[in-house]
């Protein structure tokens, strides 16, 4: 600092300043490098869209542009804004014997429900029989929309007063993958983090 001073005594003021300017240019330019930096993955991060819920369709002939319309429907009543998204795939178990990419799809299922990367899954009969008795399933009678559903629901195998199952088959917002003469089933993972979603999910069928 001593011999910046030194430097800088027999300058103008004008030179002083062009001076200084030199000097520090090199390090000016990097501090704004790195707010800039800075403020873009502020910004990304703000920016953002939080996943709202992620559901998944288990039953036999069911193919992704299902999943995709019906993803499509959800968005228009779910979605209010963009900061939000919405999660829907499917599998179709009737490929699972002579698919291996169906096979990698269940696989990749399980390690999602153990992450607890799923909230809602939409399945046959078979397959809900299959979860149920798991035990993994969230009592849907904690949502109180269902109360007054005059549809089937399903018992834990483990507790009979607890509700696993219901059968949403006949919910307009759901028509386009339900296989005629089956029920369609809504659970709940057990384990699901976005109960909030979960709940504006069952708001929506209900209306």
């Amino acid at each position: 600092m001593k011999k910046l001073k030194e430097q800088l005594r027999p300058l103008s003021m004008k030179e002083k300043i062009e001076y200084l300017i030199e000097y520090y240019s090199f390090h000016v330019i990097g501090v704004i490098v790195v707010l800039c930096f800075l403020a873009m993955g502020f910004n990304t991060f703000a920016n953002q869209q939080k996943e709202l819920l992620s559901i998944h369709i288990v039953k036999d002939n069911i193919i992704d542009d299902q999943a995709k319309e019906l993803r499509n429907e959800l968005e228009k009543g779910l979605l209010d804004h963009n900061k939000k998204k919405l999660s829907v795939q499917a599998i179709n178990t009737s490929d699972i014997p002579n698919n291996s990419e169906a096979v990698l799809k269940l696989q990749k299922l399980a390690a999602e429900i153990a992450a607890k990367e799923v909230d809602v899954l939409l399945v046959d009969k078979e397959v809900f029989q299959q979860f149920n008795e798991d035990g993994n399933l969230y009592d849907l009678s904690n949502f109180h929309v269902f109360d007054d559903w005059k549809v089937r629901k399903y018992p834990s195998v483990k507790d009979p007063e607890t509700i696993t199952g219901i059968d949403v088959s006949k919910v307009p917002y759901l028509s386009s993958i339900v296989t005629k003469g089956e029920p369609l089933l809504l659970v709940v993972m057990a384990n699901t983090e976005r109960l909030d979603g979960v709940k504006e999910f069952g708001d929506l069928l209900d209306d």
